[in-house]
């Protein structure tokens, strides 16, 4: 589960990063690199499924599998979507409520 969670804390900077960076166009080294995070995450949410089926219904505490894997979905649609036509305006995304952050 740690590993789990560095490998998807590093996409999150690696993806920040590209997002950040001051440039028009993306490269074809920063797309291969964009397409791998992609390709990352959408590993991870297998793995999460994974993870969500072997979980113990009966714990005390139980990690929100449903919030895990929307939060990975959209991280990797986010890329996607940049990836089919890069923007320098912002967008909206929609909050990552993986840390808890359940709308009240």
């Amino acid at each position: 589960m740690k590993n789990m969670l560095a490998r998807l804390m590093g996409c999150a900077l690696m993806f920040s990063q590209a997002v950040i960076a001051e440039v028009d166009t993306t490269t074809e080294a920063e797309k291969r690199y964009l397409i791998k995070v992609a390709q990352e995450l959408k590993h991870l949410d297998e793995l999460a499924a994974k993870a969500a089926t072997n979980a113990d219904p009966d714990a005390r505490v139980t990690l929100d599998y449903v919030a895990l894997r929307n939060d990975l979905q959209e991280m990797r649609r986010a890329l996607e979507a940049h990836l089919q036509k890069p923007s320098r305006s912002p967008r909206k995304i929609n909050e990552l409520a993986f840390a808890g952050n359940t709308p009240q």
